[in-house]
């Protein structure tokens, strides 16, 4: 999978739940206008439009909603899998071994 994929799935989801591209801007700290781009270089992959826009609102289209279902739930999965590995190396697991000379021990 490319990374740019995913910069655009993340980009997706986060502009459905959170209902504007400037939003999901400063959230993910990056321009409003990346977020349109990523957006745009989804539905030009995918060959949907995802969103109906206005001046002041967005909203999924009748085709994206199931895809917004899958791709939350697959971001979800990867998020929970990435702090399931990083959560495993918070405390040390096993046996520590010391050599020091007999005065010290």
């Amino acid at each position: 999978m490319q990374t740019d994929y995913l910069k655009n799935l993340v980009s997706f989801v986060q502009a459905a739940q959170l209902g504007s591209f400037t939003a999901v801007a400063n959230k993910l700290e990056i321009t409003a206008a990346a977020v349109t781009k990523n957006i745009s270089t989804l539905e030009k992959t995918l060959g949907v439009r995802l969103f109906n826009r206005t001046t002041r609102s967005i909203s999924l289209t009748a085709e994206s909603l199931g895809f917004f279902e899958q791709s939350k739930t697959a971001l979800d999965s990867l998020d929970q899998a990435v702090k399931n590995v990083s959560q495993s190396t918070e405390h040390p697991v096993g046996s520590v071994r010391i050599s020091v000379s007999n005065t010290i021990g």
